[in-house]
């Protein structure tokens, strides 16, 4: 099978982590993944702040229900929408979704684990990130070395996904 297919098919949520520290250069690739993703009219709306110190880590932790993910990933990927880049609500929302499975696969194949925390609009996590005036959180990606290895979970069958016209 294709690698890409493979990564697709293989990739998993993972929820806990090691302690073990990421690489620099794994936060590089994984964060130029993100930003290769496709966007409308190549707006690139999409902005990053990346969350490595403990006591960040442990603050961010007591905003959100996933405080063990956050918490004990040794980095988390806040993805922020930024309004003044985009053009449309709707096709930015799809980039920053594009660019959130970059950063999943890209993770995946330096044989890190991630998971997408749907966190979005949160004023007081955006407080915390700094973030500026036009930018509004989009999701959280807590990664880092897995600590489990999650089972594959059934996908629907394609004939009952797909219509053919």
């Amino acid at each position: 099978m294709n690698e890409v297919l493979k990564a697709i098919h293989d990739r998993r949520s993972v929820r806990a982590f090691r302690s073990q520290p990421v690489e620099p250069e794994a936060l590089e690739a994984i964060l130029d993944a993100g930003r290769w993703a496709p966007s409308g009219r190549n707006t690139q709306p999409w902005r990053f702040v990346v969350v490595e110190s403990e006591a960040k880590r442990a603050e961010l932790g007591k905003l959100v229900p996933q405080r063990d993910m956050v918490r004990t990933a040794p980095v988390t990927i806040a993805v922020l929408l930024d309004r003044a880049a985009g053009y449309d609500e709707l096709k930015d929302a799809q980039a920053i979704g594009a660019c959130a499975q970059n950063i999943l696969l890209a993770a995946h194949a330096l044989g890190l684990g991630a998971c997408w925390i749907g966190r979005a609009r949160d004023r007081e996590v955006e407080a915390l990130l700094g973030a500026r005036e036009a930018e509004e959180l989009m999701m959280l990606i807590p990664l880092g070395f897995p600590a489990e290895a999650p089972p594959g979970r059934e996908r629907r069958p394609l004939s009952e996904l797909v219509r053919r016209i």
